[in-house]
């Protein structure tokens, strides 16, 4: 009787979960989306392609810095002055700066409408 033959299905590559993150370019400002990219990879490249990609133009927060946005989103009460223009998927390039956006950021840009 022959012997059976065993073949082991080739790995598949592990793809990360998309992660929301607020990313700082040297020419264009702040843009919000999500990626699958590791902070390695966008740095290596200096580029990142994000789906749900936003420009945030101007926001109003508890403070000014682009930590903070990260952190709570546009927030206070003329959160609403916020400027974030509208989702499309697309590639920023000339990045130097990667923050993981919270759970409560995610939220306050969900609420801004795009202009």
């Amino acid at each position: 009787m022959a012997a059976k033959k065993t073949t082991k299905k080739p790995a598949r590559a592990k793809v990360a979960a998309p992660r929301a993150v607020l990313v700082g370019n040297s020419s264009y400002g702040l843009y919000i989306g999500y990626t699958s990219a590791t902070d390695t990879e966008i740095l290596k490249d200096k580029s990142v392609r994000l789906e749900k990609c936003r420009h945030v133009a101007y926001w109003c927060g508890k403070t000014g810095g682009i930590t903070s946005l990260a952190a709570h989103g546009p927030c206070g009460p003329r959160a609403h002055e916020s400027r974030v223009g509208s989702p499309v998927n697309g590639l920023v390039t000339g990045i130097v700066n990667v923050f993981d956006l919270t759970e409560e950021a995610i939220a306050a840009f969900a609420t801004i409408a795009p202009k």
